[in-house]
């Protein structure tokens, strides 16, 4: 099912899947979010890392720890340079296949983490991005050595992060200069969008003429503050539907007006309802949908 206005970053493996990606890149990536851990490992590139409401300014060897349903992106500062990095996808169920209850990782990286962005001494660079390497290697292979060589290098790689994570600096965020304000904003969002929100409320809110705020928000994010408002509902809308609440209850839930727009803005942004997204998820390992940011921009990346 391939649109211009549908993004998917799908993990075709039930597992697993690891990239290297080495490009100047020609537009930012879009605000998206997935269902399992995503491990970036930056290894250049001029960028800072949007998670959620904060914000990151990467440095080489620096290592972001991405988990479900947090809305993220990186946003290229110098689009002449070269962007590399490696991204690891896991599922939550395979990493506790390969560290059993031997290891706490729910709390150091995973979902009851508060564990973001890693800074790393040299020696610790090296380290992991010798696995990372190994690893993207080892996924070329096709002989069942290469299999179990990346099971022990992924096994190796989450107990590392363990590691690093209780015994490293974690790098703190980033306020830039009259961003804090678009952090607020997004922070009062994901509070309040199960009321009525409107621009001029939120202006009213934060008491910054509408318009000053909106190209704020804008340029920060490269989305309205409504659009983000509607995605931030759409995903609550989309757990819900995945656990089985009807239908007809959902827009109240997450914060919709009426079921016709809920309806409208969900067919809009997954280009199908919600009954058939349902259907469609749980007939396959397709458990990341990228919500569609910016059509221009997404025109672009295809």
């Amino acid at each position: 099912m391939e649109n211009k206005l549908y993004m998917k970053d799908n993990m075709d493996s039930p597992n697993y899947e690891i990239f290297y990606k080495d490009n100047t890149p020609s537009a930012d990536h879009p605000l998206h979010y997935h269902d399992f851990l995503e491990v970036y490992y930056h290894v250049e590139g001029d960028c800072d890392y949007i998670i959620d409401s904060r914000i990151y300014t990467l440095k080489e060897g620096d290592i972001v720890l991405i988990n479900n349903q947090k809305l993220h992106r990186a946003v290229i500062k110098d689009m002449t340079k070269p962007y590399r990095r490696y991204v690891l996808w896991m599922e939550y169920n395979y990493i506790e296949q390969l560290l059993g209850d031997r290891i706490n990782y729910v709390k150091m990286i995973g979902v009851e983490s508060n564990t973001e962005i890693i800074g790393l001494p040299e020696r610790q660079k090296k380290e992991i991005l010798s696995l990372f390497h190994n690893m993207s290697q080892e996924s070329k292979g096709v002989d069942s050595i290469s299999a179990y060589l990346q099971e022990c290098y992924l096994k190796q790689m989450l107990l590392l992060l363990c590691r690093y994570s209780e015994n490293y600096s974690v790098v703190e965020e980033t306020t830039f200069k009259n961003d804090d304000m678009v952090e607020s904003i997004m922070d009062y969002i994901d509070h309040h969008y199960m009321e009525p929100l409107s621009l001029d409320l939120i202006a009213q809110q934060f008491f910054m003429n509408k318009y000053h705020l909106m190209r704020k928000f804008k340029k920060h994010t490269h989305m309205t503050i409504m659009d983000y408002c509607k995605k931030r509902r759409l995903i609550i809308a989309r757990n819900y539907l995945m656990e089985g609440v009807m239908i007809q209850d959902i827009y109240k839930l997450s914060g919709f007006d009426d079921y016709s727009n809920f309806f409208r803005s969900f067919k809009s942004t997954y280009q199908m309802s919600p009954r058939d997204y349902k259907k469609y998820m749980e007939q396959s390992h397709n458990n990341t949908i990228q919500l569609a940011m910016d059509s221009d921009l997404i025109d672009k990346k295809h």
